[in-house]
């Protein structure tokens, strides 16, 4: 697939959501523990998302006008604020459907590769990876692994760690398995390789391997947002069981492999959250202050967990995966940031300010990290989720319900 789409959307204004400062850490283990009870969260959520096939299409494109679009833009109405420079005025459509959008849910830039933009199709359990992103020569090309049915399936959400590796999360409850099944719960976060000569390339179904996932653990069905720690290890938003799950896949197994042996898995059973269907739960880390950001979809809210806090209250019942430590963990400092939010799902870091994409309103707002309001931005998107502030210093975003991914200019 080699498609551009560079065009310009018109929008109107949602109407402005109150939002209500809760509670801001000023470092790492500020706050008072969580409640310990444990208590599950939706546990009755089903993945509606079938199979869909994504079809390439081609175009070229032209420095001036690569989509043939008259206009020149969607005028926000207000101009970009001092504290907040990506609040641009202008919208710039750069992929659509005919980009192989199915369903997008998220988007990242590569560390290892910024000139590639990866984005989630829950659509078809793959991804669209666009090259040079709103340029003459962008391409676009959607991928999925053959045993991305599994691996993933319904996929919410991406995040890129080291060594050009990325992590998945999955709303699924795993429906299938090399074909349809009743729903087993055998879900969770998988570790894939960024390497074009390995995602969805090696042993594709010649039976040499399952697939080219480097890794797979399964406490986590219906996960709803993925954060990079360090390393291999990652922090899953586990929509079913409504907990927060650290997950470390230490040494992986390599493409197509099944040993877990060497992993650890830690449930934080006072991280309590609420997921809500087909919204993802977007999550980004600190590694200044160790806090972990959590868009909290159904509650309204935006959490902070203290990654340093909590202790271990020993091993849980039903290692799935066989790993040499799945345990759960309590009294972690786990507090409310922000409340009365339109169904918060994108969360971005920049400069010491958190952005909040709200699904509902369409309106990415932007905080200091005293829970001060720096000024919003009413996008116009049917359905806000991820965001991320590209290597160009501009915030881009996806619409799940359009299927767009937008960059916001000046």
């Amino acid at each position: 697939m080699a498609a551009v789409v560079l065009m310009t959307s018109a929008c109107s204004a949602p109407e402005s959501q109150p939002v209500t400062t809760i509670w801001m850490p000023t470092a790492p283990g500020d706050g008072d523990d969580g409640d310990d009870d444990g208590d599950d969260g939706d546990s009755d959520g089903d993945d509606d998302s079938g199979d869909s096939d994504s079809d390439d299409s081609s175009g070229d494109a032209s420095d001036s006008n690569p989509s043939g679009h008259t206009d020149s833009g969607h005028d926000s109405g207000d101009p970009p604020s001092d504290a907040v420079p990506e609040f641009g005025k202008t919208f710039m459509v750069i992929a659509t459907a005919a980009d192989g959008l199915d369903s997008v849910r998220d988007l990242e830039f590569s560390p290892d590769h910024p000139d590639q933009l990866w984005t989630a199709n829950a659509g078809f359990h793959g991804v669209v990876i666009i090259t040079d992103a709103g340029e003459s020569g962008q391409q676009a090309e959607a991928r999925a692994d053959y045993f991305g049915q599994h691996f993933m399936a319904t996929v919410s959400s991406l995040a890129f760690g080291t060594n050009n590796k990325f992590a998945s999360c999955q709303e699924s409850r795993d429906e299938w398995n090399g074909v349809p099944q009743a729903p087993d719960d055998f879900m969770g976060p998988t570790l894939w390789s960024a390497d074009l000569d390995v995602f969805a390339m090696v042993h594709q179904g010649d039976g040499s391997g399952e697939g080219s996932h480097l890794d797979m653990l399964h406490q986590s069905p219906l996960c709803m947002g993925i954060a990079w720690e360090s390393g291999n290890a990652y922090w899953a938003y586990d929509g079913l069981n409504g907990h927060l799950v650290r997950y470390d896949f230490k040494s992986d197994h390599g493409p197509g492999g099944t040993d877990h042996s060497d992993a650890s898995t830690r449930r934080y059973l006072n991280a309590v959250v609420q997921r809500r269907s087909d919204v993802p739960g977007h999550m980004v880390l600190d590694a200044d202050t160790g806090l972990l950001y959590v868009a909290d979809t159904g509650s309204g809210r935006v959490m902070a967990l203290d990654i340093e806090s909590g202790s271990s209250n020993g091993e849980l019942s039903g290692n799935w995966d066989g790993v040499g430590e799945y345990s759960g963990w309590d009294g972690a400092s786990w507090e409310p940031v922000l409340s009365g939010l339109s169904s918060p799902s994108g969360l971005a870091l920049e400069g010491g300010r958190l952005f909040v994409a709200q699904f509902d309103s369409g309106e990415v707002v932007a905080f200091t990290p005293q829970g001060e309001e720096l000024g919003r931005l009413a996008t116009g998107a049917v359905g806000l989720m991820g965001l991320t502030i590209g290597p160009d210093g501009k915030l881009w975003y996806v619409d799940g319900v359009a299927d767009e991914v937008v960059r916001v200019d000046p």
